[in-house]
């Protein structure tokens, strides 16, 4: 008997969590493989322990959805976060703000970024929601 007979397998248990996916889907975005980062973000929401999680997953999501032109689809996971926990989540405000805006619903696009600054005037994304405000504002003035 060789040595490779005599030697038993070693057998790693695997569980693959939540947040397991969630990187392999941010690694997968980074990289602009949108496919795997799509399936990677689904899975992630899937295994999610806790309602944050599964919040913050579906919203890169829909991130995933907006940067490959599946407005809709973005649309649909944003607006059912906003409607279920839209208070945990408030950047599912501006998310949603930038899908009309690609859009060209300018008016709906606008109501979403104010209620994402009113909710968070210091938020991760308030830099960028007041400059997509100004330009929504001109834009309409314009029209």
């Amino acid at each position: 008997m060789s040595d490779m007979e005599n030697e038993k397998a070693t057998i790693i248990p695997f569980i693959p969590t939540s947040d397991f996916y969630f990187q392999r889907g941010i690694n997968a975005f980074q990289k602009n493989d949108m496919t795997k980062a799509k399936e990677y973000l689904l899975r992630a929401s899937t295994l999610s322990k806790t309602e944050e999680e599964r919040i913050f997953a579906l919203c890169q999501l829909a991130i995933c959805h907006q940067q490959t032109g599946e407005f809709s689809e973005s649309m649909e996971i944003l607006e059912e976060l906003i409607h279920s926990d839209g208070d945990i989540f408030p950047e599912a405000y501006y998310f949603q703000a930038n899908n009309y805006a690609f859009l060209d619903e300018l008016e709906k696009s606008l109501e979403l970024v104010i209620q994402y600054l009113e909710m968070e005037p210091d938020g991760d994304f308030s830099e960028e929601a007041e400059s997509l405000k100004q330009v929504i504002e001109i834009e309409i003035k314009d029209y």
